[in-house]
């Protein structure tokens, strides 16, 4: 089995080529061409933290991924990363280790941010000029540039619990083709957005309906596992669409699944992003959109199996 570090991981990203796998994975998904095991979740509440276990295999697939992931947000006042994890991929004919991506969650929240790319681009607006995002950790922060290359958007809108971090990283991010600007509140940043992106950890909802002053478009990516909720449930069930990476682990333990406990909405009204990345699905441009990004093991599977494509081919030494 081959171990790779950080550094050469990174190097071996081709960001095109990830973005395609992704975004066939969500499609080969939603056709019921991928496995996925199911999910481990271990909380932490005394320090704010989780570690996700995800894994995933294709139908005809030559290998399979198993990822382990954890996010200790308190670790940023110790100095030290708030994110960290490794992928492996196995044989699926033999079930021989093949690698081990020590990426130190890295794939992880690249993944994330991609998958969240792919979903604004398909429900953003024609006449779309701006991108709100929620928040100002890393997700905030690779969503904001993953977003808008992706999507080829210039301005951005950013609101943190601290206006302060809000600040700080809007400065980050401005570049010269980039305008990020800060705003106070919330009820801003729905009004000036065309997509609203979701990402942060909060378990009261963010968003309300009366922010919105046209057929909102939202992608929560925060929502991850039980007890988490950025959008209100109201809000949540008023959509006209309802998208979801896995249905099945949307209502479960995504942004969908406490108003689905409330019995506010059918999950017969849930459609998973890959029958709207395939065309299978469609919806109107007077229409409100939600998609629920709670991550899935198809995206492991498929940025590791890219990555390790690309490493297993370099030459040592060239």
């Amino acid at each position: 089995m081959e171990v790779y570090a950080l550094d050469e991981i990174r190097r071996a990203i081709d960001m095109d080529r990830i973005f395609e796998a992704i975004r066939e994975g969500f499609i080969a998904l939603s056709q019921g061409r991928v496995v996925l095991g199911a999910v481990g979740y271990l909380g932490f509440p005394r320090y704010g933290a989780d570690c996700h276990i995800k894994s995933a295999a294709t139908a005809d697939g030559d290998v399979f991924a198993v990822k382990i992931a954890s996010t200790f947000a308190a670790n940023a006042k110790l100095g030290l990363r708030t994110s960290d994890g490794m992928m492996l991929l196995f044989s699926a004919h033999t079930g021989e280790p093949l690698a081990l991506l020590a990426d130190r969650g890295w794939l992880t929240d690249l993944r994330t941010a991609i998958a969240g790319a792919i979903a604004t681009k398909a429900i953003l607006p024609n006449d779309a000029k701006t991108i709100g995002v929620v928040g100002t950790g890393i997700q905030a922060e690779l969503h904001a540039t993953l977003v808008a290359d992706h999507c080829e958007i210039r301005r951005v809108v950013l609101w943190g619990r601290r206006h302060d971090e809000a600040e700080r990283l809007a400065l980050k991010l401005s570049r010269e083709t980039l305008d990020v600007q800060p705003v106070a509140s919330l009820e801003e940043l729905a009004s000036m957005s065309d997509v609203v992106i979701t990402t942060t950890p909060a378990r009261t909802p963010l968003l309300a309906s009366g922010m919105f002053e046209r057929a909102p478009r939202i992608v929560a990516v925060g929502a991850d596992a039980p007890g988490k909720q950025e959008v209100a449930s109201d809000l949540t069930a008023g959509m006209n669409l309802l998208v979801a990476d896995s249905v099945e682990q949307c209502l479960d333990h995504g942004e969908l699944s406490r108003p689905y406990r409330e019995a506010l909405f059918s999950a017969e009204r849930v459609t998973e992003l890959g029958g709207l990345l395939s065309g299978t699905v469609s919806f109107s441009p007077d229409e409100s959109v939600l998609v629920d990004l709670t991550g899935v093991g198809v995206q492991d599977l498929q940025i590791a199996e890219a990555v390790w494509s690309q490493l297993s081919r370099a030459v040592p030494g060239s």
